[in-house]
């Protein structure tokens, strides 16, 4: 798919006079209550246990980290996001620079994998930060492939947004990470193909990559344990791996309607830790089917708008970022989701805006801020254009 002129499109008035995309914003914060208010009815048991009695203090940490995220998104939506253009190098340097001291700064005790860094009392996952460099990175060469093909041969163009990709998912996937490196390789896959690159210098290259990630899945014991037991409970239901049997078995009490709010049985020590990478399984066994068809329709509500704005963006570079963006959030839901329905393998990745925060929010909700701006770029553009048409 190639990029498309912005062409006009009629705005209702009273987005114009807001000057962004009201609908995106609106949905996004209904999605952040929604999770608040999951956050606070899942995890209230392990807070009673793991924070002396207190239930409320997973909840308040989450709402912190939120309040961060916001913040965050208020403060890129005013900021011109061609600034990521000139940025783009620079940050997949640093995302590079984070993902090597990953292996040799010290983890929080018990962790099992090493991807975070701890500064000030705060852990960070710089994957999460590699992610959207990458998008803006790749966002910024394709644009300027697109916007001057004369001075820019496109085979090392693409050879070197290649060479940036397969560098950021080899650092990831060690880190005992390899759902994420997934994730950043089918988001990259997905900008390359919107780039309009010829498929056949790629397909071998492709095919390599995607059977060196499968080997080492293979050959890593977590995640060789957890594809045979994905594969096991395909054939029987009962060999599937402890954490999405659990899942099932919420979902299934749930029923229907559901069994209330607060009052899901699964969140006391069933399902570990429900807040977090399983928090869909506590919505739907709470609020049932109805409840969980409701969040689905309110991220398919997100998703179209977001792809609106990437799709109407005043620039190659704005429609790459927005669609790169879009897609990464996209994924992580549908892997979420995937997770704990049982149709995908067990993997570690959060529900976007809705599991208890920490980068994966944080970074979520700054990338909203990115189209929130160019959807107001966008809504400029338009109206500079239809006063000079009137006139």
């Amino acid at each position: 798919m190639s990029f498309m002129t912005t062409r006009t499109v009629r705005q209702p008035e009273w987005e114009n006079r807001a000057g962004y995309d009201v609908w995106l914003f609106v949905l996004t914060l209904c999605l952040c209550i929604c999770g608040a208010i999951f956050v606070m009815t899942s995890s209230s048991s392990h807070s009673w246990e793991s924070h002396h009695g207190d239930s409320l203090a997973i909840f308040w940490n989450h709402l912190s980290r939120l309040g961060w995220g916001l913040t965050w998104l208020v403060i890129l939506s005013f900021i011109d996001y061609h600034v990521f253009e000139r940025l783009s190098r620079p940050l997949v340097i640093i995302s590079l620079a984070l993902l090597i001291a990953v292996y040799f700064v010290p983890q929080a005790p018990g962790a099992t994998a090493r991807r975070w860094i701890s500064l000030f009392g705060m852990s960070f996952q710089p994957a999460e930060l590699a992610k959207y460099a990458l998008i803006s990175y790749l966002a910024t060469r394709f644009s300027q492939l697109k916007q001057d093909t004369f001075s820019h041969e496109a085979r090392p163009v693409y050879v070197g947004a290649l060479l940036v990709t397969v560098t950021i998912v080899g650092l990831v996937a060690p880190e005992k990470n390899l759902s994420m490196a997934a994730l950043i390789l089918g988001g990259a896959a997905i900008m390359f193909y919107l780039s309009d690159v010829p498929l056949k210098p790629l397909l071998i290259p492709g095919t390599v990559g995607f059977v060196l990630l499968a080997t080492l899945a293979w050959l890593t014991p977590y995640m060789h344990v957890r594809l045979t037991s994905f594969f096991s409970g395909i054939l029987d239901p009962t060999q599937a791996s402890y954490h999405v049997k659990q899942s099932l078995v919420g979902l299934g009490q749930g029923g229907i309607a559901g069994l209330g709010l607060g009052g899901s049985i699964q969140k006391h020590f069933f399902l570990p830790e429900p807040y977090k990478d399983f928090i869909f399984s506590i919505i739907g066994e709470e609020l049932g089917i109805f409840g969980a068809a409701g969040l689905l329709l309110t991220f398919l509500a997100f998703f179209s708008r977001a792809w609106r704005i990437a799709r109407h963006a005043p620039d190659c570079f704005g429609y790459y970022l927005g669609m790169g963006i879009t897609c990464a959030l996209s994924l992580s839901l549908f892997v979420n989701v995937g997770v704990t329905i049982g149709v995908l393998p067990p993997t570690g990745q959060p529900l976007p805006f809705i599991s208890y925060g920490g980068s994966s929010l944080m970074m979520s909700l700054a990338a909203v801020g990115i189209l929130l701006n160019i959807s107001k770029q966008a809504l400029r553009r338009q109206n500079l254009e239809s006063t000079l048409f009137m006139q």
